[in-house]
């Protein structure tokens, strides 16, 4: 029984998401170790129904898509996966007996009802926290902090950390974190790092030409914690001639306010793509100059590590950054890296410059960095040191 697994997670491929990607490392690093895995998740978001193959031990939840994006729709997902997933595994698999339900979170109430499956199946509780929650739902603007629902949250939070018999995480701040709330003992880091998948890619030509343009490329959800707004002000501080233009890739929640202000503001050398297919994502990435990430000024996001730095190290590019905690220290051991203050586009502008008057220095420390994540940050390898421990 030691050997058979329950994974109860709300995403899982064919999502197109950083926690689908975690998932799916961790599914493989199962499979690669000969657990018996069962997965109960639910049908994407984004993907027809007909265009999933099915696979006998990955077992789909149909849920109500969420169409008006509001904090209360995605509680009632939230909660009706929650509800689902905990009918699924308690009735529909009823006669099973598993050595270890293990869960993922957000969202937090998956947690919940792994404990509750974990409780009548006398299973071990194994939970992945990806996030803080709720803490980064308040600072996503999802939820007001001292509030209600905020204070049921934090109470949930904390009961499953103590519940829980091993924790994982995605940092070191993270695991403090959860230690300090929890006194829990049992706290794993494994980081998000890159997936084999990933590492097999190689490389694309650059094709740039001879072009003086410096191009600063950012690629991924634009929603309102990846504080993309620093670009449309940093660039007013820019002249329109200036040698400095943004490749903006990806789509969210605040593509179109975006893109109206930049047209307001006539902002020319601003230029977005959309969602782009993958391959065609990382020609465009071996094409620029800088690799862009941003994070809103907020202490929640320095107990995590954002998936994105570890797929830009792949790049072998230099990262212009705001990001802060562990992230900044891994960039700094690289010296790779140029940094701003999310709240001051004029930093963002002054590390601009910095660049482009050292550009050969940074464009050569970069050309180790994806020998180093590789070396250091392979996901599913992480797991599997960890799981051969379990």
């Amino acid at each position: 029984m030691e050997k058979k697994v329950l994974l109860l997670s709300q995403y899982f491929p064919p999502d197109i998401n950083a926690a689908s990607f975690r998932i799916n490392d961790l599914y493989n690093a199962l499979q690669k170790l000969e657990f018996d895995v069962t997965v109960v998740t639910t049908y994407p978001q984004k993907t027809a129904v007909e265009e999933i193959q099915e696979v006998d031990n990955i077992q789909r939840i149909e849920l109500e898509k969420v169409n008006k994006k509001s904090f209360i729709n995605y509680v009632k997902n939230y909660f009706g996966f929650m509800f689902k997933s905990m009918f699924y595994s308690l009735y529909r698999l009823r006669k099973e007996r598993y050595g270890y339900i293990i869960v993922t979170s957000p969202p937090l109430f998956v947690a919940l009802g792994g404990l509750i499956v974990s409780f009548f199946k006398r299973s071990k509780l194994v939970i992945d926290i990806r996030d803080v929650w709720p803490d980064s739902a308040v600072s996503a603007g999802m939820l007001k902090r001292g509030g209600l629902l905020y204070k049921i949250t934090k109470i949930i939070e904390r009961f499953l950390y103590k519940k829980a018999d091993v924790i994982t995480c995605v940092s070191n701040p993270m695991r403090n974190y959860i230690y300090k709330e929890s006194i829990h003992s049992n706290i794993h880091v494994l980081y998000n790092g890159i997936s084999p998948a990933t590492i097999n890619s190689e490389l694309q030509p650059t094709n740039k030409g001879h072009s003086e343009k410096i191009t600063i490329g950012y690629a991924g959800n634009i929603g309102i914690v990846q504080n993309m707004n620093v670009i449309l002000k940093a660039a007013q501080f820019l002249p329109q001639e200036s040698k400095f233009e943004f490749l903006i890739i990806g789509d969210g929640i605040e593509l179109k306010k975006l893109k109206e202000n930049a047209e307001e503001f006539d902002l020319r050398n601003i230029k977005f793509t959309g969602a782009l297919p993958k391959n065609e994502v990382l020609t465009k990435l071996e094409n620029v100059d800088l690799l862009f990430f941003s994070l809103i000024e907020d202490p929640v996001f320095e107990k995590t590590i954002p998936s994105k730095l570890f797929d830009y190290l792949l790049n072998n590019k230099p990262i212009i950054t705001s990001i802060k905690g562990e992230g900044k220290d891994i960039l700094n051991e690289l010296g790779c890296a140029l940094f701003f203050d999310p709240s001051n586009p004029k930093s963002l502008v002054n590390a601009l410059v910095e660049y482009e008057n050292n550009k050969d220095f940074y464009d050569e420390a970069s050309i180790t960095n994806r020998e180093y994540v590789i070396k250091n940050y392979n996901r599913e390898e992480g797991f599997v040191q960890f799981l051969s421990q379990l």
